[in-house]
């Protein structure tokens, strides 16, 4: 099995090196500086207890290499991005298993309406880009959990393959997962608070506002059937809960965490967001669904709000959102 990361920014350039060193052919694809970096000196990989330079391959264009029947294609890019790389990977290899490894859960129906063979896998990895060439894993002893399943539901030989693999591979944990919807949704709930915690900082997850979208969302699932690990069998949620709790956050010596991946996109200027894909998710749940959702469109348009103005990471205080809030969600109630 030859693994292709397409996007290989933070998340993709961790997992894709670990991989690497438990044994899989690895192909990073990712931005020309990035590329150049890694083909001219390898992939520096830090965490708090060891920096590694590992040598796996790096390309920016698919076109550099051939497809193969044994290639298996893990989308690590944010949703909102996949159109175009669906246009790049389709006329490269049609056929290809394609695997999304996003946050979210629009991708999947996405890249079902391009490919045949698609896989969901839940992505649990903090994890900072650098500089080209450098990246951090923030967690130890597991860097990540990388659950797969197919789409919409089950396992075949390729997932279990895959995950077999993937679970032995240094600072990994990857099972198949008849069921990895469930977890995709669960992350969900987790993602609510990233527009927040861009706004203000970390104590932005806290907010009472990602407290009050937190439960828009479960009775948003509720009213559409719609299952979380929560509602697993007992084993399963055990597993699961068990294998995240290796994940302790342990920032090496000099460096920092100040966020998550929406925090991490605005810090670099970016256009877009993924708040769509979460905060969003639930709000149009709400609506097909009948229920109101005015916490969760109120941390959309916040998210909004700050790339529209150019605004940087924590530009807000956590007075100054929960006050906005108020306002905001005041007038959205009805009359």
């Amino acid at each position: 099995m030859r693994v292709i990361i397409y996007g290989a920014g933070a998340v993709g350039s961790v997992l894709g090196a670990r991989l690497h060193q438990g044994g899989f052919e690895t192909v990073l694809v990712g931005r020309p500086a990035h590329v150049k970096a890694i083909n001219e000196h390898g992939l520096l990989l830090r965490t708090a207890d060891e920096e590694t330079r590992i040598r796996v391959s790096a390309i920016a264009n698919l076109d550099e290499i051939e497809p193969r029947a044994d290639d298996i294609m893990l989308i690590t890019a944010k949703t909102q991005d996949t159109p175009t790389i669906h246009d790049a990977i389709a006329a490269w290899s049609p056929n290809v298993a394609v695997v999304c490894a996003t946050n979210g859960v629009e991708h999947e129906r996405m890249a079902l309406r391009r490919f045949e063979r698609v896989y969901a896998m839940v992505i649990m990895l903090p994890a900072q880009f650098e500089k080209p060439g450098e990246v951090t894993a923030l967690c130890l002893p597991t860097h990540a959990v990388v659950d797969i399943g197919c789409y919409p539901s089950g396992v075949d030989d390729l997932a279990r393959q895959f995950a077999a693999a993937a679970d032995q591979s240094p600072h990994i944990r990857c099972e198949a997962d008849p069921d990895i919807m469930a977890k995709k949704y669960a992350k969900i709930v987790l993602n609510l608070g990233n527009a927040a915690e861009a706004a203000v900082g970390l104590g932005g997850r806290s907010a009472p506002v990602v407290t009050a979208a937190q439960a828009e969302a479960r009775a948003v699932y509720t009213a559409a059937g719609i299952r979380t690990i929560d509602d697993a069998d007992d084993d399963t949620m055990r597993s699961y809960r068990e294998r995240t709790a290796t994940m302790a956050f342990k920032i090496p010596t000099g460096a920092s965490f100040l966020g998550g991946s929406t925090w991490q996109g605005l810090a670099k200027g970016a256009t877009t967001v993924e708040t769509d894909y979460f905060n969003g998710e639930i709000v149009l749940l709400g609506r097909l669904h009948g229920v109101a959702t005015p916490n969760n469109l109120f941390l959309q348009r916040v998210a909004h709000d700050l790339v529209r103005e150019r605004r940087a990471p924590a530009s807000m205080t956590a007075e100054q959102l929960d006050e906005r809030w108020k306002q905001v969600t005041g007038a959205m109630s009805p009359s």
